[in-house]
C-alpha cells in the first residue's frame, strides 16, 4: 500500500490515459460557453500507472481553468500522445493568459488568480502535486493575450495483456543525476521528442517554444544546460543563446540544428568557441546522452565535440 504526500492512500492501476480526458471532457463539456471550441486530438492507447480519480481531477481543473480564462469564447485544444516512452499532453487555451510575475506563482499554495479577475486559478498547486506523485511532470508557458498551454508528461507503460515490455534503453547510454534541461523548439512534436528523451536520461526538464520566453525562463530557473533549436521565427536560436550568455556567460548551450550545414558554420566567432556542442536533427537517444555527459563533463568526450 503506497499513500501519497497528498495525505491520502495512493491505489494505482494501469490505465488509458486517452479515456480518462474523455470520460472528464464529457463531465465538464456541458457548462462550458459555447462559444468555446474545443477540439480533442487523443491518441489511442496511452497507457500510464496512475489513479484514475486524481487524474481525473487534474483535467478538470486545467479544463476549468481554460473555461474561466476565455469569458468572451475562444479555442481549448487537448491534444496527447505517444512520444519516447513517454504520454504527453498538452492543454491550450487562447485565452487572457498571464504575465511572468504570475506564471511564476502559478504553482504556489494558495495562489490563485480569482483576485486578479482571471479565472480561479485554484488547485494549481495540488495538480502539480498529483503529477509528480505519477512520475510525471507539467510545465506552463503563456503570456497576456497569447493564451496559456500546459504540457504533461507522465511514463508509458506496456499494454495491459501485452507481454512484451517497452523496448528497453541501450546500456552504454549516460544517465543524468537529476540535472536541469531547457529545450527550445518552435516545432512542438519536435520539442516534445526531445524533451521527452532528455526525462527518459534522467533530467529534469521544461520545454519552452518560443526564443523570447527561453530568456525568462532561464533568468529564472537556471538550467545546467540548454538545447536551443538554431532556426526558429522571430528570435532565432543563435540570437537567443546571444541573450542568455548576457544573462550567465558560463551558460552551456547546445545548438540543434535540422539543417545540412549544421555545426559551427555560419555562426561568427564572437559566439562559435561558447557554444558547447551541436547536434544535427533528428537525433538518437545515444548521441543526445553523450552530448550531456560531454557537456556536464561527466565523461571523457571533449564539451562541444
Amino acid at each position: 500500500m503506497h499513500f501519497s504526500k497528498l495525505g491520502e492512500e495512493l491505489k494505482l492501476e494501469i490505465l488509458d490515459l486517452a479515456e480518462v480526458i474523455r470520460d472528464t471532457y464529457r463531465i465538464i463539456e456541458k457548462v462550458f460557453d459555447k462559444r468555446i471550441e474545443i477540439t480533442l486530438d487523443l491518441e489511442d492507447n496511452l497507457f500510464i500507472k496512475g489513479n484514475r480519480g486524481l487524474l481525473s481531477q487534474v483535467f478538470m481543473n486545467l479544463f476549468n481553468n481554460a473555461k474561466d480564462a476565455m469569458p468572451e469564447g475562444g479555442k481549448l485544444g487537448i491534444k496527447g500522445e505517444r512520444s519516447q516512452n513517454r504520454v504527453v499532453v498538452w492543454v491550450s487555451d487562447t485565452g487572457l493568459g498571464m504575465d511572468k510575475a504570475t506564471l511564476e506563482k502559478i504553482f504556489d499554495p494558495f495562489f490563485t488568480l480569482k483576485e486578479v479577475g482571471k479565472g480561479t486559478g485554484l488547485g494549481l498547486s495540488t495538480v502539480h502535486g498529483i503529477v509528480e506523485e505519477h512520475k510525471g511532470t507539467i510545465t506552463v508557458s503563456s503570456a497576456p493575450g497569447k493564451g496559456t498551454t500546459f504540457r504533461l508528461s507522465f511514463p508509458l507503460v506496456r499494454q495491459p495483456g501485452v507481454n512484451e515490455e517497452l523496448e528497453p534503453l541501450p546500456r552504454d547510454l549516460k544517465f543524468g543525476k537529476g540535472e536541469k534541461v531547457l529545450v527550445v523548439d518552435d516545432e512542438r512534436n519536435i520539442l516534445g521528442a526531445l524533451a521527452s528523451m532528455t526525462e527518459r536520461l534522467g533530467y529534469k526538464v521544461k520545454p519552452v517554444e518560443e526564443a523570447k520566453e527561453a530568456i525568462k525562463v532561464y533568468q529564472k530557473w537556471r538550467p545546467h544546460v540548454v538545447l536551443m533549436d538554431r532556426n526558429m521565427p522571430g528570435m532565432d536560436g543563435i540570437s537567443c543563446t546571444k541573450e542568455i550568455l548576457k544573462v550567465d556567460p558560463e551558460a552551456r548551450v547546445v545548438i540543434v540544428s535540422g539543417y545540412e550545414e549544421s555545426g559551427p558554420n555560419g555562426i561568427d566567432d564572437s559566439i562559435r568557441d561558447l557554444i558547447r556542442g551541436y547536434m544535427t536533427k533528428p537525433c538518437g537517444i545515444e548521441e543526445l546522452s553523450n552530448i550531456l555527459a560531454a557537456v556536464l563533463n561527466r565523461s571523457g568526450i571533449g564539451a562541444g565535440s
